[in-house]
């Protein structure tokens, strides 16, 4: 059975060759050498392992691609942009919630039988702070809602079975009493959760708060975490896993604004299944390619087991 751990980066977008983008120069030193390419605009790299190529996400929507309406299209295989008539920020509205809970990747996953995971661990306090009104729930924990499936939790992160959303959990160290992670042993940790779902999903949402900052400095340290984090991943993952990487919408890519950008975002593959995302040449098609993967290896394995 083939599996897709899918890393879902925010505001990670393939920016020009130029001193505003953080991603052309240092980049990903790591990942550059696995693949031979750079992560900047035009970048094209297609074999039977390894897949890297720029996909839209405006959407045929005029104005700039939000997050809410940009990891819907991507997580659910509905152009939600279109469906509200306009990019919309932050967190999905009731007509987007709805979308999810039918639609999203983990439910769709699930509902075919086969194990799905988030990746991500949640503080002990998320859902109190939320059930007062705190905040609202992103489009990565609605999907979670809608596969009804478990909530990986600080015990978990303790426990190396979750990843937190920087990486190595410096946000949460002045919290609560834990350990830091380098973000190799977040890949492995990763790599780990792969090996045992069908689908695995982990969203990292530094990469959109940096871009936002428009520091240099910030956007060097947490590409070097990512950088290492996937290398680590791909080299622990097993033989029958497909890292497969993309984004909601541009924006650290671009440093001289702190607004998102209509660049095209990455879709980066690596693993036996990367030739199956060639098509893909916007963020909602996403989603119907992982589904059709799993199909596929889910319809094979019946089929040998039938032979067996």
């Amino acid at each position: 059975m083939h599996s897709i751990l899918l890393i879902f980066l925010d505001g990670f977008g393939l920016g020009k060759a130029n001193s505003n983008n953080p991603l052309y120069l240092p980049g990903l030193p790591c990942l550059e050498r696995k693949t031979g390419c750079k992560f900047i605009a035009g970048s094209n790299l297609q074999n039977d392992s390894a897949l890297l190529k720029g996909i839209d996400a405006c959407l045929g929507v005029d104005g700039v691609p939000q997050s809410a309406t940009g990891q819907t299209s991507l997580l659910t295989g509905i152009n939600a942009s279109a469906h509200l008539g306009y990019h919309l920020p932050a967190f999905p509205n009731p007509q987007l919630i709805e979308l999810i809970q039918s639609h999203s990747v983990l439910k769709q996953v699930t509902d075919m039988g086969l194990q799905a995971t988030f990746a991500n661990a949640y503080t002990d306090t998320y859902f109190e702070k939320a059930a007062r009104r705190k905040f609202s729930h992103s489009v990565t924990t609605h999907c979670v809602l809608s596969a009804n499936l478990p909530f990986r939790n600080t015990n978990d992160l303790r426990d190396g079975n979750a990843v937190y959303w920087d990486i190595t959990r410096e946000h949460l160290i002045p919290l609560i009493n834990i350990e830091p992670v380098t973000p190799s042993e977040a890949g492995k940790h990763l790599a780990a959760l792969g090996c045992t779902h069908a689908l695995t999903l982990y969203e990292c949402f530094a990469t959109d708060l940096i871009g936002h900052s428009c520091s240099s400095d910030d956007a060097i340290q947490i590409l070097a975490k990512i950088d290492t984090l996937l290398c680590s991943c791909i080299d622990s993952m097993h033989k029958n896993v497909t890292l497969l990487l993309c984004s909601d919408h541009g924006n650290i890519e671009d440093l001289s604004t702190g607004s998102h950008t209509v660049n095209k975002v990455p879709l980066f593959a690596f693993g036996p299944e990367a030739s199956s995302f060639q098509h893909i040449t916007r963020i909602d098609e996403v989603t119907p390619a992982i589904i059709e993967v799993l199909k596929k290896s889910s319809a094979l394995e019946q089929d040998y087991a039938l032979e067996s």
